[in-house]
């Protein structure tokens, strides 16, 4: 996709590389008017599924008639992906010139202060949702949560997703020390909705809401969900809140983790319901029965199978795994992969070899500078399981045309990077709300 100079600008943004603080997000945002403090919030912080949360709970506010904001990340073809009115990406223009608009007042700004890319965006994305004059925005914490950009937002409903091993680098390498980074989103006086957590986790949780003075529900405690029946096609589930039950439910979203997710949806709209906002139950089974997450157990092709999955961490490979086995019990996959060099590698590839689905590897890389070599996993495979087809094609494109000339079913999985790679390579947007999407691979 050709670019505008403006985007590319703030692409070259990244070369600043992380530096987890508010300081500098605070300071865009207040020459740009404080954008942030002009409509009510919802955070999401979480290790795996706040995207989706994110996507399903804005589905049901639009549904509800709210004018709603979502901001999410990564994007997979477009950066405008990630910010969003109502479904609708802000366009390339709308982009570029929120970029003019943040270059100007970098102009005085020593080279080595600018932003990152990420509070840039954020930045950009917040004084978006000010222009569009939404009623309520739902954001997705880009990483941690106490220091991510995102934090400057005075939320009022916070929601705490699955805790994993993931970005040990940045935030710790237990889950005590992980839980207090993404518990740090948690405001004074507010409503903390949190997932099940394994109980170091979730221990920091409830201590740190406490702290707050904010009230928590628990999935398991106080609410909880019950899947009634599932299909390649999606999943029906009841839920059982306190006060409330809801009854055949539907979501297309595939896999278990997603009835727990949606249940922190279906809290979360309870909750926001008795702040003040008209949350109809028929907003809450139409938004997530409408509610579509691209690269998400997404099935390309039926015959073979295709599936592409954002699995990058431990926790999510073994979701996608047990989802492979739950819905495809008698499938055998080829495995395409390309993996982020600061991910944990080894153990995602560990889970695969200890399945009994794997029938060949072929690595590929990302178009990403944390990438790591394809041949390093290659060489991890050999060493590993002996006799096993492992094969390395450098490019995603290469590997789409050699996938193309198998009959296999394949799984392709290890970072979102490569599945945006692969929509691209296939002309897909990265937002297609196909079911279960045919296309030229």
């Amino acid at each position: 996709m050709k670019t505008l100079p403006e985007i590319d600008f703030l692409e070259t943004l990244t070369d600043f590389g992380i530096k987890l603080g508010l300081d500098k997000t605070r300071a865009l945002l207040k020459k740009l008017g404080n954008p942030h403090l002009l409509y009510p919030s919802v955070l999401i912080a979480g290790t795996n599924g706040k995207g989706s949360v994110a996507r399903a709970l804005s589905n049901i506010l639009t549904v509800a008639g709210y004018k709603t904001g979502l901001y999410t990340s990564p994007h997979l073809v477009y950066i405008g992906e990630r910010i969003k009115v109502d479904g609708k990406e802000i366009t390339e223009e709308e982009l570029a010139e929120k970029v003019r608009q943040l270059k100007k007042i970098l102009t005085d700004q020593p080279y080595h202060l600018y932003p990152t890319f990420f509070e840039a965006l954020t930045a950009i994305a917040f004084s978006h949702f000010a222009d569009k004059k939404v009623d309520i925005l739902v954001c997705e914490v880009g990483m941690g949560g106490r220091f991510d950009a995102t934090n400057v937002l005075p939320s009022s409903l916070e929601i705490i997703t699955r805790i994993g091993m993931d970005h040990i680098q940045f935030l710790g390498n237990t889950y005590e020390e992980i839980a207090n980074e993404k518990a740090g989103i948690i405001k004074e006086g507010t409503s903390v909705i949190s997932a099940r957590q394994r109980p170091p986790a979730m221990d920091v949780i409830i201590r740190k809401a406490k702290e707050k003075g904010a009230r928590i529900y628990c999935e398991g405690k106080d609410f909880h969900s019950k899947r009634t029946s599932f299909s390649s096609d999606g999943q029906v589930f009841n839920f059982y809140g306190k006060t409330e039950t809801l009854r055949g439910l539907r979501t297309p979203l595939k896999g278990r983790h997603q009835i727990g997710n949606m249940s922190l949806v279906v809290q979360s709209a309870i909750l926001l319901r008795k702040m003040g906002l008209n949350i109809t139950e028929g907003a809450v089974y139409k938004g997530i029965e409408t509610t579509y997450w691209p690269c998400r157990f997404q099935i390309l092709k039926r015959e073979p199978l295709v599936i592409v999955d954002g699995a990058h961490n431990p926790d999510g490979m073994k979701t996608l795994l047990d989802t492979l086995t739950e819905i495809f019990p008698d499938k055998q996959f080829s495995f395409l992969m390309g993996i982020l060099k600061d991910k944990d590698w080894r153990r995602m590839l560990s889970f695969i070899l200890r399945s009994k689905m794997v029938e060949r590897f072929v690595f590929t890389m990302p178009d990403n500078e944390r990438a790591i070599s394809p041949d390093v996993l290659a060489d991890f495979v050999l060493k590993k399981q002996k006799g096993l087809p492992v094969k390395v094609i450098n490019t995603p494109p290469e590997a789409v045309r050699y996938i193309k000339g198998t009959k296999e079913n394949w799984c392709i999985c290890g970072s979102l990077y490569l599945c945006g790679d692969i929509m691209k390579e296939m002309g897909r947007k990265g937002d297609d709300k196909e079911r279960a999407a045919t296309c030229n691979i």
